[in-house]
């Protein structure tokens, strides 16, 4: 049982994570994504160093954001039967957050409500339909403005327009509640404490909290909807739950100290079992299928 962990640097998260894996797996590896080589020759090939990655049964993405059309694309390379607890298509879905929500909503998972414009008429337009305050923001940065009447969101947006940037204009969030998946379970939930508006992407000090059963099967369901097993699901509790945000490789040690619970362990023990049921599934799958042939068989004689 071979893992690696791929990611940037070896941040104290990943390390934990390397630590823990060393006590599950036969070989932990880590190996930093800039440092990776990748050929398309009558093969592909994925290496570092002297090593095949291809040749790891289990693979951790531990990839940040500004890497995850590289990492959808790399890791699309490696082998169908290669285990992934964070799989390609997480990082195609979460590589444009209105994309991500879009396709949870679709998926039967309840969201914040946002818009996307691309023009100025039409983020103007949208400023007729919302109820302010609203935060405006582009899609590729995390920092917003809070506006709280149309006349300031329209000075706004036609600054970004004269930018040709296209704009998300979405609800104010003030209460941001983040649930750690390592699935089946939600094994930890924080929420943040900040002074700012725009509470999603900002900084802020961290408190455990118990989430409802609604919240924690919302996780969980926004999880099972990106195919995801190792994710943190960022919620509004405000009302009814709903998914703001998503992170693939989040950090685990913040949490870890607030909550009492050593999020490393038991992401590492989710995936373990995990990877065994994987290793388990084909031979269910062969066991059905020869079940299936003896009763072909069976009818044939009758």
């Amino acid at each position: 049982m071979t893992l690696c962990i791929l990611g940037q640097d070896k941040t104290e998260s990943n390390l934990n994570l390397l630590e823990e894996a060393k006590k599950k797996f036969n070989s932990v590896f880590f190996v930093p994504i800039e440092s990776i080589g990748v050929g398309l020759n009558s093969d592909f090939s994925i290496s570092y160093r002297t090593s095949d990655l291809l040749k790891f049964n289990a693979i951790l993405p531990r990839i940040p954001r500004k890497f995850y059309s590289y990492a959808y694309q790399l890791l699309s390379m490696f082998p169908t039967n290669t285990f992934m607890p964070v799989p390609p298509i997480a990082f195609l879905l979460s590589s444009e957050r209105f994309f991500l929500l879009t396709v949870l909503r679709k998926r039967g998972v309840e969201t914040m409500h946002l818009h996307l414009a691309r023009s100025v008429k039409a983020a103007e337009r949208i400023l007729d339909t919302v109820k302010f305050p609203v935060v405006i923001r582009v899609p590729t940065q995390k920092t917003g403005v809070t506006v709280k009447s149309r006349t300031e969101a329209k000075t706004i947006i036609e600054a970004l327009g004269s930018l040709e940037h296209p704009v998300l204009i979405e609800d104010v969030v003030k209460d941001v509640v983040s649930a750690y998946v390592a699935k089946p379970d939600v094994i930890a939930a924080v929420k943040k404490k900040t002074k700012e508006q725009d509470a999603i992407f900002a900084n802020g000090t961290f408190k455990s909290q118990k989430l409802s059963v609604e919240a924690k099967q919302l996780a969980i369901d926004a999880a099972t909807a990106m195919d995801t097993q190792i994710v943190r699901v960022d919620m509004s509790l405000k009302g009814e739950p709903r998914v703001v945000n998503v992170e693939l490789g989040p950090d685990l040690v913040a949490p870890s100290k607030v909550t009492r619970v050593n999020i490393p362990e038991k992401v590492v023990e989710a995936l373990h079992v995990n990877y065994k049921q994987h290793l388990e599934k084909p031979m269910i799958v062969k066991f059905f299928e020869d079940a299936k042939s003896v009763m072909k068989d069976v009818m044939k004689e009758r």
